[in-house]
């Protein structure tokens, strides 16, 4: 009798209300599909498919400053050893305040703030067959913006010569005005790309 008692005890332990619930927890988990919208825009940041990549190539798990690190590098296209202080941070920052938040309130990764441990969830598994599509990426070095400023800087790069050496027409323009020219485009661009950054680091 005494051994039968035990042993329904046994079993009505390993069989708790908690640990039914923290299963169903899991089941449910597994059962949520992400939306076409939600997949589109996790995956239209670059710096964002490279963590989820990141964390697949370290067996979905990473330490926010080595992500960091990873992209950092990649986006500079330089060696880990290479980085500026001021390159690292803009990538930890722009992780930590969205993108990795971003993603772990959409249920693809874990991410504790305070000790900067990221990892990967089950769910992340429905992103795999659009990591190999471009159709997301909208702010890479081929981006409309990108492909638009080496344009403008071609056009007044050729202008500015033209109009120094002395090409008719050009030649109307004094040559510090084609210095005016030069300077106010290359500040445009500048600010134009620096708007591109933030976005990359806060879309």
């Amino acid at each position: 009798m005494a051994l039968e008692t035990l042993t329904q005890s046994d079993t009505q332990e390993a069989s708790t209300p908690e640990a039914d619930v923290t299963e169903q927890s899991e089941q449910e988990e597994m059962q949520e599909m992400l939306s076409k919208d939600t997949v589109f825009e996790l995956l239209k940041n670059q710096r964002r498919r490279d963590a989820i990549q990141y964390l697949k190539e370290n067996e979905g798990e990473a330490k926010l400053g080595d992500m960091a690190e990873f992209i950092a590098a990649k986006e500079n296209d330089i060696e880990i050893a290479q980085l500026s202080s001021s390159q690292r941070k803009r990538v930890y920052i722009g992780l930590y305040q969205c993108h990795l938040p971003k993603m772990a309130n959409s249920g693809v990764i874990d991410f504790e703030k305070n000790r900067g441990d990221i990892t990967l969830k089950p769910m992340a598994e429905q992103l795999e067959p659009y990591l190999g599509d471009s159709t997301p990426a909208q702010n890479d070095d081929n981006s409309p913006s990108s492909k638009r400023n080496v344009a403008v800087a071609g056009v007044v790069g050729t202008a500015v010569a033209a109009g120094l050496l002395g090409a008719p027409g050009f030649a109307l323009v004094p040559d510090a005005g084609w210095a005016v020219v030069s300077t106010t485009a290359l500040v445009v661009l500048t600010a134009m790309e620096t708007y591109r950054q933030r976005d990359l680091d806060l879309e």
